[in-house]
């Protein structure tokens, strides 16, 4: 394949995943709608880990469709760290830390202090990896050691997005970022409905539906 037809190869998928990215939040939006009220705290933090999730996907979205490629990049990684946080806070957070993180103290009160700090993205996913079956666990730790040096890159201002800044972002990579938010998604969108007891019969079908716009396996 000559280089104009993958560059034109490229740019179809990336379309494709486009179109589909939209049509699959807009079918997601329903499963969210449907959430009731959080009724004990650890719903209460789990619903909103999730919420970030949710919000930082639907921005890369909308920032590819806008050519902000250096900000949906990005993105990647707090999205990854608060997806991380959603499945911990399912089963490994202690109840002791639930009512801490959500406990006003004198120092997040009369500073810009944490009211509790959780643990870091290795020990999560270490309390993940003892509390989840692999088909949870192992899409995570893979997603990290595909792409944490890129992350850690863009979100500390390192060399990656010094570059990027000056050249156009390749259609394959952009549809990639927008097929692992969307992963992302699916994963936060199922996690949030179980802290609510909600089974979600109709994920796999959206995942058949729109297997183009979603991390394989």
């Amino acid at each position: 394949m000559t280089n104009d037809a993958a560059r034109t190869s490229a740019l179809e998928r990336l379309e494709r995943v486009r179109f589909g990215t939209c049509a699959l939040h807009r079918a997601i939006d329903v499963l969210w709608d449907e959430l009731p009220q959080p009724r004990i705290p650890r719903q209460l933090v789990v619903r909103g880990f999730a919420n970030i999730v949710r919000q930082h996907v639907i921005s890369q979205w909308i920032l590819v469709q806008r050519e902000l490629d250096v900000s949906a990049a990005a993105l990647v990684r707090p999205t990854y760290e608060a997806l991380l946080r959603v499945i911990w806070t399912m089963c490994g957070a202690e109840d002791q830390w639930i009512d801490g993180f959500l406990r006003p103290n004198e120092d997040a009160t009369n500073s810009d202090a944490e009211t509790r700090k959780g643990p870091d993205v290795v020990a999560m996913l270490a309390t993940i990896e003892r509390h989840h079956p692999p088909d949870i666990y192992l899409p995570l730790l893979h997603l990290k050691e595909a792409t944490w040096r890129a992350m850690h890159s863009y979100v500390h201002g390192g060399i990656r997005p010094v570059v990027q800044s000056f050249v156009e972002f390749p259609a394959h990579e952009a549809a990639s970022l927008l097929i692992n938010a969307n992963g992302m998604l699916i994963i936060a969108t199922n996690a949030v409905r179980m802290a609510y007891g909600l089974r979600s019969p109709m994920l796999p079908d959206l995942q058949t539906q729109f297997a183009d716009c979603l991390p394989n396996g």
